[in-house]
């Protein structure tokens, strides 16, 4: 009977020293987030809906640094304040690297993907709020941004190249932006005469 008590003693001695995390108050329990959006939708030559989607995605290393050096004062100088994520290019490359690995540049983005010509649209005027960033819908057409029939399987958020909008890939010059963000937009079909528009929000909650 000695037995069973001491081994019950020892077990009620072993929860009491085991720290427990204490709430603090006003602050939720859960970590911050830091999440993308895009909605995507295919729109026939008369503009009625083919396809519409919603997918999350992956905020890559690059961006989220760049981000931080935006944010804070470091007494780095590598990012200047007029260099800002401001341009949305498709992609062929189908389930991009990017939109599941965390290492992904602009470089790479831009080599994965086999289109040429008119796949990016810069300039974009983000709206932002308190939590937010958004791109507001951006319109990719066939034809005019790439070919009748190309298998769109992702958009990746990047830096302006400096020249007129539309244009081919991601900017890798030093000083602009880097690859922000790559969304999977699971492989959408873009046949001659329709378009897909393209809306991608960014949220810190």
């Amino acid at each position: 009977m000695y037995k069973f008590l001491g081994i019950g003693l020892l077990c009620l001695l072993n929860l009491m020293i085991i720290p427990v995390a204490t709430p603090v108050p006003g602050v939720e329990s859960d970590s911050i987030k830091m999440y993308g959006i895009a909605t995507i939708v295919l729109k026939d030559s008369t503009g009625n809906i083919l396809l519409e989607n919603v997918i999350h995605n992956q905020v890559v290393d690059v961006g989220t640094t760049f981000m931080l050096d935006q944010t804070f004062g470091d007494g780095n100088v590598a990012v200047a304040d007029a260099s800002q994520a401001d341009t949305m290019c498709v992609t062929d490359a189908l389930a991009p690297n990017g939109s599941t690995d965390d290492a992904e540049t602009a470089a790479l983005f831009n080599t994965e993907n086999g289109l040429v010509g008119n796949n990016c649209i810069g300039a974009i005027v983000f709206t932002t709020a308190a939590t937010t960033g958004n791109s507001g819908t951006t319109t990719f057409s066939a034809g005019t941004h790439f070919p009748a029939g190309t298998v769109v399987g992702g958009i990746g958020i990047c830096g302006d190249n400096g020249v007129g909008s539309p244009f081919n890939d991601c900017s890798v010059a030093a000083g602009d932006a880097p690859l922000l963000s790559v969304v999977d937009t699971t492989n959408v079909t873009v046949n001659a005469g329709e378009s897909v528009d393209i809306t991608y929000t960014l949220t810190l909650d």
